[in-house]
This record gives C-alpha cells, sequence and structure tokens, in this order.
C-alpha cells in the first residue's frame, strides 16, 4: 500500500471509525499500535515519572521528619528559655528587694551617724576631748597642773599636748596618744614614735613646749596586761573611768629624746 493510498485511507470516516473501535476494543492491538506511534524514550516516561513520584516522596518524609525533629528542639528551647526568664525575673525581683533593704539599711546608718554626732556634741564622748577634760583632772590628784594644752594632729591622728608642772616647780611637756581601746604594745610603740618624731619635736620648739618630753597613753577602756607594758616601756597610761594606771616617767624621760 502506498503512502497516497494510506493517506486517502486515514481520510476515510468511516475507516477512522472502526480503527478507533479497534483500539478500544483490542488492548493488544492499541499495545501495538502505541509501540508504533512511541519511540522507546517515550515508552520509558511512565516509569521514569513513577521513579521520580517515588523519590520525590521519600525525600518529602525525609523533610518532614528533620522538620518534625527541629520542631522538638524548637519547642524544648523555648520551654528552657521561659524557665530562665521566670527565673530571671524572679532574681531581678530578688535584687530589687535586697536593693531596698540596702537603701534602708543605709538611711538607718545616716541617722544613726547623725544621733551619735548629736550625742558626741552634747556630752563630749569624742575620745580627744574626753582625753582634753579629764587629763588635767588626773594630773591634779597627783599634784601636777597643766599649764596649756594643745590638739595636734600628725599623720592623719590627733595628739593631745600638755604643758605640765609639778609641785617643786619643774615643768615637762606630756604628749598623750588618745585610744578607744587600749590592749597590746601597739599603743605605746606610738606614742614612742610620736615624741622622736623629728616633725614633731620642731614643732614642740616652734610652739615653746619645755623639754623633757613624756610619752602617755589615754584610753576609754584599758585590758589587762596594758599597765604591765606601759611601766616596761617607760610610757604614762591613763583610762577613762580610773584616771591614771601607770605615771609618766618624767626623771628619765631624757633618755627618749
Amino acid at each position: 500500500m502506498t503512502p497516497q493510498m494510506i493517506e486517502e485511507l486515514l481520510q476515510d470516516p468511516v475507516f477512522r471509525m472502526k480503527f478507533l473501535e479497534l483500539l478500544d476494543r483490542d488492548p493488544a492491538f492499541r499495545e501495538e499500535v502505541r509501540r508504533k506511534l512511541l519511540t522507546e524514550d517515550l515508552l520509558a516516561l511512565p516509569a521514569q515519572v513513577e521513579r521520580l513520584r517515588l523519590e520525590i516522596h521519600e525525600e518529602f518524609e525525609r523533610v518532614w521528619e528533620v522538620l518534625g525533629e527541629n520542631s522538638r528542639q524548637i519547642a524544648a528551647l523555648t520551654e528552657r528559655m521561659e524557665k530562665v526568664e521566670a527565673q530571671i525575673a524572679a532574681l531581678t525581683e530578688r535584687i530589687e528587694k535586697v536593693e531596698a533593704q540596702i537603701a534602708a539599711l543605709t538611711e538607718e546608718m545616716r541617722e544613726l551617724r547623725r544621733v551619735v554626732g548629736r550625742i558626741e556634741e552634747r556630752w563630749g564622748l569624742v575620745h580627744e576631748n574626753m582625753a582634753e577634760d579629764l587629763m588635767p583632772r588626773f594630773l591634779a590628784l597627783t599634784g601636777r597642773q597643766v599649764r596649756r594644752s594643745a590638739m595636734v594632729q600628725f599623720d592623719g591622728e590627733a595628739d593631745l599636748v600638755l604643758e605640765v608642772e609639778e609641785a617643786e616647780g619643774h615643768r615637762f611637756t606630756l604628749i598623750v596618744e588618745v585610744k578607744g581601746r587600749v590592749w597590746g604594745r601597739r599603743p605605746f610603740e606610738q606614742a614612742l614614735e610620736r615624741i622622736r618624731d623629728p616633725g614633731f619635736r620642731s614643732w614642740l620648739q616652734r610652739q615653746g613646749f619645755p623639754e623633757p618630753v613624756v610619752p602617755a597613753v589615754f584610753g576609754l577602756a584599758v585590758y589587762a596586761g596594758a599597765d604591765t607594758i606601759a611601766g616596761d616601756l617607760g610610757v604614762g597610761l591613763y583610762e577613762a573611768r580610773r584616771g591614771e594606771v601607770v605615771p609618766p616617767r618624767t626623771t628619765s624621760a631624757e633618755h627618749i629624746q
């Protein structure tokens, strides 16, 4: 059959109808026609599409699995963050309470300082002022008179300087190291260091305080053993309640200079 004959046959409506009916009715014929019309690549395309679909499906399953794991991790992390935020909020609240307590305590301390200051001002409880008031009385009880006194500061500490006259008219200078509490050797050593200080001795000379210069320690409270140390070192010792505990060593004061 020539191509022209085939072309004419295909143009025939009756032939075309019977051909289509045969395709519908005969699967084997339909497959044979399909193989004639389609190339091998086209014939293999459905299988390739199916494999691709399966691969895409598997890949999507892996992606969803990863997303699910990530979602669980994000949920766990969010829960931890919420706990941390709650802890931070609780800590912040505690800090605010502590700051309020500190502010209250600070104000109480300020008020306490003001009260103490008023008490000191009213009753003269400053150590140096007490020593300045009491030392003339204590010395008078031993037959000595204070002719003049001065409060001088060296190295940030105040010392009481007294010009003292004994009963027979002999005069000397008493340097009083003032302490709140007296124990151990240090207060007495400080008194000795003070009268050996060249700058301090120069100030005494300029002010006209007489030689010899004698050390002493005055304390609001004197602890046991302090009198022994004072006697050993040759330093006078006075206590606010008892007065003279160890007399100043005026007769041997020259060797201290």
